[in-house]
């Protein structure tokens, strides 16, 4: 389900809840009391603040959701309300210990934006609408990470948690969002916040890290050894100095022996005459 599927059936349930839009009448018990005692009156008032809104009890009854920014009156006789914000909100997932593809630890943590967008499911159908977001929150980031490795290997060439967290974040989205659509709540984004190796093997693949850095940084020092040494043969035989096969081997093995060795102190086999 795309993301605009998603937000047009959280559209839909929220017209569907009961026309959330006007509040019901009170029912006549209410007005009668509401009526002899005057005072009550000034209590039936409310303010509804920009990105706000009111769903409103009666008796225990759902009795309509006020969106509308503004004082409004409402008996307050047997009425129940509670204030809902629509403001975006954004939450840091716990930091959480789990598993990646290849079954190595990891420590993860991100930051989620959300909406709520129907507020009668945010207060009726859950409970605590934000703690319900954290709860699967942690959940999802427990699921996408099993699916992908930390780092690409010879085993795994595709995404990766390094290199394309950007693009597991963006599928984090569309996980969660199936999960808190009961709870009338609309998922912005997903950003990985910290994803690194867990404590206890930390160390191991560091030292995994540093060899495939010195590998690397040797085939690239051979390769550029390779080049000087038959830059040298052309350069000598261009300056007239006439060497066979053997004397050109002698001269690249020299200088192959001298770049390539670490701490460039190999003896060097003397020149041909």
């Amino acid at each position: 389900m795309n993301k605009a599927s998603q937000l047009r059936e959280l559209e839909e349930g929220a017209s569907a809840d009961h026309d959330d839009h006007t509040v019901h009448t009170c029912s006549p018990l209410s007005c009668i009391l509401g009526t002899l005692c005057c005072g009550m009156g000034l209590c039936s008032c409310f303010i509804v603040s920009p990105n706000q809104e009111v769903v409103l009890l009666n008796y225990g009854k759902y009795n309509g959701t006020v969106k509308e920014p503004g004082c409004h009156f409402v008996c307050c006789m047997g009425r129940t309300m509670k204030i809902v914000s629509t403001k975006v909100k954004s939450i840091m997932i716990p930091e959480t210990k789990t598993i990646d593809c290849n079954g190595n630890p990891l420590v993860v943590n991100g930051i989620l934006a959300y909406q709520v967008r129907n507020s009668k499911r945010a207060t009726l159908d859950v409970e605590m609408a934000d703690n319900f977001v954290t709860t699967q929150g942690l959940a999802s980031l427990k699921q996408i990470v099993s699916r992908y490795p930390y780092e690409a290997d010879a085993s795994h060439t595709g995404k990766c948690l390094k290199s394309a967290a950007d693009v597991i974040g963006t599928e984090m989205v569309g996980i969660l969002q199936e999960r808190v659509s009961v709870a009338g709540i609309q998922i912005l984004s997903f950003t990985f916040n910290e994803i690194s190796y867990a404590p206890e093997i930390a160390q191991g693949m560091l030292k995994r890290q540093q060899a495939n850095a010195i590998l690397q940084a040797r085939k690239l020092i051979v390769t550029g050894a390779v080049d000087i040494a038959q830059l040298a043969v052309r350069e000598l035989e261009a300056q007239g100095i006439a060497m066979d096969d053997k004397a050109k081997a002698r001269v690249a093995s020299n200088l192959l022996t001298v770049i390539c060795s670490e701490n460039a102190t190999a003896p060097v086999l003397p020149l041909p005459n």
